[in-house]
């Protein structure tokens, strides 16, 4: 029995695996061990799909057969997974413009499982973009369908066009973490003067501008933190221990503004930006200027 991975044939020592099931599961926690994901599997030069285990589970093979398994890394993997809800999004606005409704049909009959990976892939764990998607194409009469104006028509597409460019920045954190690392450091740079006028914007009334500046800054370092873990890994370790003690510090104290803003506890807000985010974002050039010297 030979074993391949991405064509490499590796030493894989079997033990008492004797079903096509109990080798894939026994690969599996090897490849996981190593950060990476089983994609494909092959018997000899027959797929055994993934999705359909049940089917060859129980199956035995013998020492003359190979198995080859395609495998990815979790930042590959999600790429190729955003890639895929990319160009969903891409061909439905496509049928929209050009009035396919033979390949909108098939398009919206998929939508269920696109949504579904907004969770995981985009991050929308309040279920928000799901919401407001699913709200779009019922209120327009596509899910379910009824009639149908051409403003309906209009209002999704731009639905879609919005959520192209949130796939679309989601993929380029992935595909080029250094790119939008540097890019996304600069926005926060940019911003810090403004945050430093959150607590004296809520004094006077201001609360709509405070809350876009803590929004905004929620967003950004957020998206900092995605891209963090984006970059390889000797990049990561190479960072210190005070840099990583920072991230924990900032992510706590975002969870006690997020609690702040769901309450509408605009004291506490303001309390929080001014005694500690603000004085621990002296240190953040930095701290992430170091970052930004290894390649960003």
């Amino acid at each position: 029995m030979k074993i391949y991975i991405n064509h490499d044939e590796i030493e894989f020592t079997l033990e008492q695996e004797s079903s096509l099931g109990e080798l894939y599961k026994s690969v599996e926690k090897w490849l996981s061990e190593r950060s990476f994901s089983i994609t494909e599997m092959f018997l000899d030069d027959e797929e055994l799909f993934i999705t359909e285990k049940e089917k060859w589970d129980e199956l035995h093979f013998n020492d003359k057969e190979s198995i080859h398994f395609t495998a990815l890394t979790l930042p590959q993997l999600k790429s190729q997974n955003l890639k895929t809800i990319l160009n969903y999004c891409l061909m439905l606005q496509r049928s929209l413009k050009d009035g396919n409704l033979e390949l909108l049909n098939e398009l919206l009959k998929e939508y269920s499982f696109i949504e579904d990976s907004y969770e995981v892939l985009l991050e929308d764990f309040a279920h928000s973009i799901k919401d407001h998607m699913s709200n779009v194409l019922s209120n327009n009469g596509f899910i379910p369908e009824y009639a149908r104006t051409e403003e309906n028509v209009k209002t999704v597409l731009e639905a879609f066009i919005m959520l192209e460019a949130v796939i679309q920045g989601r993929l380029d954190e992935v595909t080029d973490p250094f790119k939008s690392g540097k890019e996304c450091y600069a926005a926060i740079v940019n911003l810090m003067p403004r945050m430093e006028e959150v607590s004296l914007l809520l004094q006077t009334g201001k609360d709509k501008d405070a809350m876009d500046v803590i929004i905004c800054f929620s967003e950004l370092f957020q998206k900092l933190l995605r891209i963090y873990t984006y970059l390889p890994e000797d990049t990561q370790e190479n960072h210190n221990e005070d840099l990583k003690a920072y991230i924990n510090d900032i992510s706590g104290i975002l969870k006690d503004l997020t609690d702040a803003f769901t309450s509408e506890d605009f004291v506490l807000m303001g309390d929080l930006m001014e005694y500690e985010i603000m004085p621990k974002m002296k240190s953040f050039p930095r701290f992430f200027e170091s970052i930004n010297s290894q390649g960003y």
